[in-house]
């Protein structure tokens, strides 16, 4: 019979080179890799979550609104980047406009502003007399008031469904131009 002290180095000398094995076997174990952080947060300079930008003409008139869940600004970039935008864009002669997407890049100088991600044009903030506008990805220029893609577009409203490939729109005057491949069912009542 062993004594407690003859158990304890048996034990050992026994679970030692298991040991040793497991832990050099290192292709049973998940190696986790070191996560860096998102280089996009190391070059902003602030950010807000669940901001609004107000945009005013020189007359003191609201020209447009953005909300968003979060606003990034990346100085080294001039831009900022949004998560869940949401625009509104007004017009004295004009109903006021809505677009939204789930993601957007807006230029420091306001000259240019790119949505991504399910977008959405409404022309109207009534839904039941709007077009709706869906897309990719939409390019709004405000200086120049266009909105324009290359992107497939789907135009809905009560009347009919309008497809196309591309287009532009004049956001003072609403004028539409679609590019290419465009199909149409318009509803009679």
């Amino acid at each position: 019979m062993l004594t407690g002290r003859a158990r304890l180095i048996a034990a050992a000398a026994i679970l030692f080179p298991t040991v040793i094995y497991l832990g050099m076997d290192t292709e049973h174990h998940t190696v986790l890799p070191k996560e860096e952080p998102n280089p996009a947060y190391q070059q902003a300079d602030y950010y807000i979550v669940n901001g609004q930008i107000r945009d005013f003409s020189p007359t003191g008139k609201l020209k447009q609104q953005l909300s968003s869940t979060q606003l990034e600004h990346q100085p080294a970039l001039q831009q900022i980047l949004v998560t869940n935008p949401e625009m509104q864009i007004y017009n004295a002669q004009q109903p006021s406009r809505k677009v939204s997407s789930l993601r957007g890049i807006i230029s420091d100088n306001d000259d240019k502003i790119v949505l991504e991600g399910k977008v959405l044009f409404q022309d109207n903030p009534d839904p039941t007399q709007a077009n709706m506008l869906r897309t990719e990805s939409l390019v709004i220029l405000p200086q120049e008031n266009i909105a324009k893609t290359d992107q497939r577009v789907t135009i809905s409203s009560r009347l009919g469904v309008t497809t196309s490939v591309g287009m532009t729109i004049d956001t003072d005057s609403g004028i539409l131009n679609l590019l290419s491949d465009v199909t149409g069912v318009y509803n009679v009542n």
